[in-house]
């Protein structure tokens, strides 16, 4: 994390507008975008745990590489709960030792869902909020669907749906006989 300052008129060195320059490439700014994604309120809601989160972006970088050719640049293969990519993971702890995204443990939040819950910190929402306001009106409208009509979804009802749009990335599933599709 880099900041910048700007020479005032009189030349000093004080600082008149801040930026900070993260170092994002496209995986950060997608998984930014996916969890700034406001609800019909208008406000950002954690996404809980770490299978709903695997299907969320897989499903966000699907979409965006069928419908607008734009590449956010995971690798998912096929594993025991479907698509799955490492660098997911990597993504949101980079995110975290930047201070935009806090992972938070089942144990240690008094949320209802038994999970690990990931959200974006102060500084991440207002990183996050730029990111967003670049992005055109159906790119928001795919993140609202994957964010709050896929990924809110009871989880097995979102694999459901996973694996039976995708059922190439099923093939190494150690639950795909479980699983309704």
């Amino acid at each position: 994390m880099v900041e910048q300052h700007e020479r005032c008129d009189s030349g000093s060195q004080e600082p008149v507008n801040m930026r900070v320059d993260y170092n994002l490439n496209h995986r950060h700014k997608w998984m930014l975008r996916l969890l700034y994604t406001p609800n019909e309120s208008g406000v950002s809601e954690p996404i809980h745990g770490r299978t709903r989160i695997q299907k969320a972006m897989f499903l966000l970088q699907r979409k965006l590489r069928e419908e607008f050719r734009t590449r956010i640049g995971f690798k998912f293969e096929p594993y025991k709960y479907g698509p799955f990519d490492e660098r997911v993971y990597e993504v949101l702890e980079e995110l975290e030792m930047k201070q935009l995204v806090t992972t938070t443990p089942a144990e240690e939040h008094d949320s209802p869902h038994d999970s690990t819950r990931y959200e974006l910190t102060e500084d991440g929402a207002e990183e996050a909020e730029k990111l967003w306001g670049h992005i055109d009106d159906e790119k928001k409208r795919l993140c609202e669907w994957v964010r709050y009509e896929q990924a809110d979804r009871p989880l097995g009802s979102l694999l459901s749906y996973v694996y039976r749009m995708y059922p190439e990335m099923t093939t190494n599933s150690e639950i795909a006989d479980k699983v309704e599709h």
